[in-house]
């Protein structure tokens, strides 16, 4: 494995890490906490600006960036119109969702965006047939599903240095 493969296998795993303990504090708390989201942010856009210098190719970095914007402006949206619809914790994880994606291009985020709304509508739609149209389920573990896939599907389809090849 190259050195910019192992960069971005551990930003996955890093992000991995965080994903998993931010899915089990939400379905405990319907809570995301900020702190863990822009740490782990912070820790994966170093772990990717290496990479990126290691293969002197911005590209891979700069969609990124686009994948954190394109990957938490929906929920943003939605979060400004009905606040209580989506709460800004997940507009928080979907941004650092989309920065883990991005880095296969801004269009990777949005499918990870998507099928993180795949995998939650049947839960959805159960929950609100027992309760009504206010139920409520956290989304988090879906974001971090939806990311997980769309990660795997990006590695898998253009490899883990995009920009290099």
């Amino acid at each position: 494995m190259s050195v910019v493969g192992a960069l971005v296998v551990a930003a996955g795993a890093v992000w991995l890490g965080a994903a998993v303990r931010l899915s089990v504090i939400d379905l405990r708390t319907r809570t995301l906490p900020t702190r863990i989201i822009w740490s782990t942010a912070a820790v994966v856009w170093g772990i990717y600006c290496a990479a990126s210098l290691a293969v002197s190719e911005p590209d891979a970095l700069i969609g990124a960036a686009l994948g954190a914007l394109a990957g938490s402006a929906p929920l943003a949206a939605i979060h400004l119109v009905h606040p209580p619809s989506m709460g800004a914790g997940d507009v928080r994880f979907s941004a650092l969702n989309g920065l883990v994606c991005g880095w296969w291009g801004w269009q990777t985020a949005l499918i990870g965006l998507a099928l993180a709304f795949c995998a939650a509508l049947p839960e959805a739609v159960v929950a609100m047939a027992r309760r009504g149209r206010n139920a409520s389920r956290p989304l988090g573990p879906y974001l971090a599903l939806g990311t997980v896939a769309a990660w795997v599907w990006g590695a898998a389809t253009s490899g883990l240095a995009p920009g290099a090849l």
